[in-house]
């Protein structure tokens, strides 16, 4: 890794997008820089290789043979040293370059630059429709944004984190403690990150080898031969000596034929020791890397994230030591494909085959019982560093204060939303006070009025997630969140526009009836707008009517502006709006929210503008 230039205090994004640069920037020398160096490496290897085959040749004509064996070892260990530095080299290159696309993305991520902002994908789960309205999943949404995570289960649990059903404060409060913990780690949640990706950019899955524990964690009597064996082994050996030395009656051939006969049919599993060895080696070590650097690095006493990590830091059981042992134990192994000779010898006076069916066993034990929370607790981890990231590449947005006191449900200011550029993105100052408030929102086309019921969406998510939100401020209550924004037809199931939307408002007033502790926040955009105008009118103000009765509050948005009128008949009912303005033929929009209703309209105004007949 680079040196690091520190950053300022109270830094902008637009410090952050200034570093990021420079880093890359930096990276793209280093990155040249050893490029160089091991191409220089690959020539010196071609010119040693030649060079070693010109004197060899040379010396088998002119030299001695202690000469020949002399100078052939000196090439051997020069080769041997640059082979090494080579691949050195390589590695460095490697992670450089991995580095600097994981900066890139960075940089992508800060000008939505959604082309250079990997895409994320998730399980067979089926996508819930508060997800599609706020674009919480799928391409260009805040998942694919937010997400650093390399492992599948981390992906979905960030997701499971951007839209929680119901709410825990102590939860969200845990979370939003380690993010904040997180947030000025740059060296531990970079290494992390950096680790993930490095050296495969795959994505990484623990399943695998979970399965593959469940499999063949069966019992085995292994134990009991190897007791009976490592009895057996001693006593033929002696036996034998006494025999050779002593003249001794030879017993011993007797009791080795017993030895070999129990050898064989006492554990089948050996046959396969040195694969399932192998296969826990390779498998652990996919994670090796990011499981020891969290064992190894120096969290604070008492903080959360020291908490978190803590099946980690238990040292008879830590991922790197285990990893290490089974290493260890493969390297013994390994004689036996490439020494059978001497494996034999070995097994003679000693089960070793036994003795290795059982530590493979205790390791699977010991790997049993921990590698899933090892596993969930890095993929806690990387969904948290997601969240750090986030915070770190925005630093004008604000931690949310979760309120379980107050009677409010939401008081935002200066309230953006996160998936709009900065230099086009407009804020707001909006609150909602209480439950049974219903605030009805008009306004022209393209004023703002859907992107506003999706800011408040979006960063509510962004609340209960443990995240900054984009606001200078912002306070709010748990609440159950519900949204009627991107309803759509289904000719598969033969469902019109008009019937989807039904059946999701009806699911609303479901949802809003159930008995919960925790009220409803709705978001609906353009009621009833599969409809005629009459039935429109009528329908939504019975709709309006019926969930004033119920504990909810929320925000709707709409066009029928004889709606506004219910605000004198329903007492929770305000009424907002956002209006344009028209000059030289040229429409623009503030995207301001206003108190009252909108004493404006443009459609008519846009079709004359476009040159459609207007009847006017």
């Amino acid at each position: 890794m680079t040196g690091r230039k520190l950053l300022p205090q109270n830094e902008t994004c637009a410090d952050k997008e200034q570093y990021i640069a420079e880093l890359i920037s930096r990276l793209d020398i280093r990155i040249k820089k050893l490029e160089l160096l091991s191409k220089r490496y690959s020539n010196f290897r071609l010119f040693l290789f030649l060079f070693s085959v010109l004197v060899l040749a040379l010396l088998y004509f002119f030299g001695t043979a202690v000469l020949v064996i002399s100078i052939l070892l000196m090439i051997v260990a020069a080769f041997s040293v640059t082979v090494h530095l080579h691949n050195k080299i390589d590695k460095a290159r490697g992670r450089a370059k991995t580095w600097k696309e994981i900066k890139s993305v960075h940089l992508a991520k800060i000008h939505l630059d959604w082309q250079n902002i990997p895409k994320t994908f998730y399980s067979d789960a089926a996508v819930d429709p508060v997800e599609a309205d706020l674009n919480l999943t799928g391409n260009q949404s805040l998942h694919q944004l937010i997400n650093i995570a390399a492992s599948k289960q981390g992906k979905e649990l960030l997701r499971k984190f951007l839209f929680i059903k119901e709410p825990v404060y102590n939860e969200v409060i845990e979370r939003q403690n380690l993010v904040k913990e997180l947030l000025p780690l740059n060296r531990f949640r970079d290494k992390l990150q950096l680790l993930s990706y490095f050296p495969s950019k795959r994505e990484l899955d623990g399943t695998g080898i979970l399965k593959w524990l469940e499999k063949t964690n069966a019992g085995s009597n292994g134990k009991k031969y190897l007791f009976g064996l490592a009895v057996l082994a001693p006593v033929n050996v002696v036996l034998f000596l006494f025999s050779f030395y002593y003249g001794l009656v030879p017993v011993w051939p007797y009791t080795i034929l017993i030895y070999a006969s129990i050898y064989y049919f006492g554990n089948k599993k050996k046959k396969k020791l040195v694969e399932e060895f192998e296969f826990l080696k390779d498998e652990l070590g996919k994670f090796s890397s990011i499981l020891e650097f969290i064992e190894n690095y120096p969290f604070p006493e008492n903080s959360k994230l020291r908490e978190l990590c803590n099946c980690y830091l238990k040292i008879e059981m830590s991922p790197g030591k285990i990893l290490r042992k089974i290493s260890s134990s493969f390297n013994v192994l390994s004689i036996r494909n490439g020494n059978p000779l001497v494996w034999g010898m070995i097994r003679i006076i000693f089960p070793i085959d036994f003795y290795y069916n059982y530590k493979l066993d205790k390791y699977k034990e010991i790997i049993s019982n921990n590698f899933e929370t090892w596993l969930n607790t890095w993929y806690n981890l990387e969904a948290l560093n997601s969240l750090a990231n986030f915070a770190w590449l925005n630093p004008e947005y604000s931690f949310p204060v979760i309120s379980i006191e107050s009677g409010g449900i939401l008081n935002s200011k200066q309230l953006g939303h996160p998936l709009i550029l900065s230099n086009k993105k407009i804020t707001n100052d909006f609150s909602v006070s209480e439950i049974g408030e219903i605030n009805l929102i008009t306004g022209s086309n393209m004023s703002g009025k859907s992107t506003f019921l999706r800011t408040l969406g979006i960063n509510l998510c962004l609340a209960y997630a443990g995240a900054p939100v984009n606001a200078s401020s912002f306070e709010c209550s748990l609440c159950r969140l519900f949204t009627c924004i991107k309803v759509s037809d289904s000719v598969v199931d033969g469902i019109s526009y008009f019937y989807a939307e039904v059946k999701r408002l009806k699911a609303l007033l479901d949802e809003a009836e159930k008995g919960n502790d925790l009220p409803l926040f709705f978001l609906i955009d353009e009621i009833f707008r599969g409809t005629n105008n009459i039935e429109r009118l009528k329908g939504s103000m019975a709709f309006i009517n019926a969930l004033s009765l119920l504990p909810v509050a929320g925000a709707l948005a709409t066009h029928d502006l004889e709606l506004v009128k219910l605000e004198s008949e329903i007492k929770g009912l305000k009424n907002f709006h956002f209006k344009e303005q028209i000059k030289n033929d040229r429409m623009s929009f503030d995207y301001k929210i206003q108190p009252g209703p909108c004493p404006t309209t443009n459609a008519l105004k846009i079709m004359k503008i476009e040159g459609l007949p207007t009847g006017e």
